[in-house]
Order: C-alpha cells, then structure tokens, then sequence
C-alpha cells in the first residue's frame, strides 16, 4: 500500500529520506521530475540532456542524502542544484571549445613531440589495465556510457538494472580511474580523459 505522503511538506518527506526511506525519495521524485526537466530544458533546448541533469540531480540527492544539510527549502535547493550544473556544463562546453580551436589552429596539423606522444601511449595503456581490473558490471556500465555514449536510463534498461545502480557503478568506475592515474601529469591526465573517454567524465572527479 503507498504510503500518503500528500501532508508531508517537502522538507519533511526529504528528512524521511535521508533516513533511507525509498517510498519517500519516490515521492521526491514524483513532486519535482517534471518541475525540474522543464527547467532544464529551458536552459539546455536539448530534451535528453535536460533529462539526463535531472536524473543525475535527483540520484545525487539520494546518494548524499546523509551530508545533504538544507539551509532552504528542498525546491530552493534542487533549483540552485540544477542551475549549478547547467552552469558548469556552459563553462566545460566553452573550456572544450578553446581546447579544440587551440588543437585546430596551424590548419589543423597539432604536432605533439616524441615525450608527450610517449608519455599519451603509457596513459593510454595504463586507462586500459585500469578498465580491465574493474568489477565486470561496473566495467560494462563504463563502456556502455562512454563508448557508445548511452544514458544512464538507457543502461539501466539494457543492463535490467536501477538508473541509481548504473549512477553508482559509474561512480566506482571514475573513483578507479583516479587513484590509478593519479601519478601523471595534471594536464596530460586530464587532456587524455577528454580525448579518449567523453567530456562528461570531468563532472565526476
């Protein structure tokens, strides 16, 4: 039987959740999917990246419902949430930008010298052994989102598996990437991330 929650304010339903009550986070949901994907896509114009910031915004929330301290209200907090990530999602597309012009400039012919080209193959080499020493779901969950590029919805539907599963295996993923390249060069480290594996990887370091 569901649970009435329709005289609980929002605040007092979130307190719930942070006390691991799933039918409460369903009902967080239920109040502010659509709210928030209106905002997004205001922002974004583009329906499946509006959906994707929400959903990781509301999977977030779950997963940090025990440090989440609300100094709002919880709609106050979502909105400045989302708006967040809009913003930085608007600073990594312009930092991605510059990046490829300054990578086009000379009619396009960049020339690394033989230490970078080096050091880009062991990187690439060591990306690869991290990958495969990955848990076997979390390596498919990795692959299936920055190879072929698919939602996290569209994983977990694939994989028959929850979006707040997908979002966790991810999590573990970009956590082994970090603490097995940690020793690299900054620069280098992250301009490979960028070129080989997707400009959604810089959001979860």
């Amino acid at each position: 039987m569901r649970q009435d929650f329709s005289t609980f304010t929002d605040e007092a339903v979130f307190l719930l959740v942070k006390k691991g009550d799933d039918k409460a986070f369903e009902e967080i949901f239920r109040r502010f999917w659509q709210e928030l994907l209106d905002a997004a896509y205001r922002r974004v114009k583009v329906q499946e990246t509006a959906m994707e910031m929400v959903q990781s915004l509301l999977v977030n929330l779950y997963l940090k419902r025990e440090t989440i301290e609300l100094r709002t209200s919880l709609r106050n907090y979502l909105h400045i949430s989302l708006k967040n990530k809009v913003l930085n999602a608007v600073r990594a597309e312009v930092v991605r930008n510059t990046y490829q012009q300054h990578m086009l400039a000379d009619n396009g012919l960049y020339q690394a010298d033989a230490a970078t080209n080096l050091q880009l193959k062991e990187l690439q080499e060591q990306i690869d052994a991290s990958c495969a020493g990955m848990p076997e779901k979390c390596r498919e969950v990795f692959f299936l989102s920055r190879k072929e590029h698919l939602s996290y919805q569209h994983i977990a539907q694939r994989l028959g598996i929850s979006v707040n599963t997908v979002e966790k295996h991810m999590v573990k993923a970009l956590k082994i990437l970090r603490s097995r390249l940690k020793e690299y060069n900054f620069t280098l480290f992250w301009l490979v991330l960028l070129v080989l594996l997707g400009w959604e990887i810089f959001s979860k370091f």
